[in-house]
């Protein structure tokens, strides 16, 4: 197990790193060193012009936020999200961060939690330019076990903004990742989040009613 914000691996430990107390994961994504130049705007503009007025970019989750809360008598809720995205093609490099996420808590008789947390922002940049995302679909789960585990699960699927005036954006997700874990007596918390993600960046003189997938 590696904790994602130490960045060292624990042999048979499991839960929270023993130093920073963030949630151990079983695989860690690298963080992506930033090689590329930045272009002014634009020539990023005219970059996307040249490729048929649209590029896409693909995307990686390296950095994951996990929490858990629970209430009397046997309620738990357990809440993951992507915190960062990085990915880069033909020279276009990109940097993402979530700024703002949502969380939601559910019940059922008699004791199943559920909770759920998802992004709803973003912002970073490409080749050097400023790009913000907002959240325009989430998917939520949910499932439960004997005798009172329960376990939610909810993920942004997709986002769209703005990159200047000249350039539009639409993230999908194309892969997530789903985890559970439990604690004493009977609290189930499960956890879900992106792990791959495909950014596509249009010209807006190329897409005058917007996106069409």
């Amino acid at each position: 197990m590696i904790c994602p914000q130490c960045r060292v691996e624990f042999t048979g430990w499991r839960g929270k790193c023993p130093d920073c107390r963030v949630f151990l994961v079983d695989n860690l994504p690298p963080v992506i060193q930033n090689t590329e130049k930045k272009l002014t705007y634009e020539n990023l503009v005219e970059f996307v012009k040249k490729n048929n007025g649209r590029i896409c970019i693909d995307l990686t989750t390296t950095e994951v936020e996990r929490k858990n809360q629970w209430r009397i008598p046997f309620l738990g809720y357990g809440y993951a999200w992507a915190k960062r995205f990085q990915g880069s093609t033909n020279g276009i490099w990109v940097d993402l961060k979530t700024t703002e996420t949502n969380r939601q808590k559910k019940w059922t008789f008699p004791f199943f939690g559920f909770g759920f947390a998802w992004e709803k922002r973003l912002n970073g940049e490409i080749a050097g330019n400023e790009i913000t995302l907002t959240a325009m679909k989430v998917s939520r789960r949910r499932k439960w076990d004997f005798p009172f585990l329960g376990y939610g699960f909810a993920w942004t699927e997709e986002m769209t903004g703005e990159c200047g005036d000249e350039l539009m954006a639409m993230l999908a997700v194309t892969e997530i990742s789903r985890r559970r874990s439990w604690g004493f007596p009977y609290l189930g918390y499960g956890y879900a989040w992106p792990k791959n993600a495909c950014l596509e960046i249009y010209n807006n003189a190329d897409n005058p009613i917007g996106f069409v997938r």
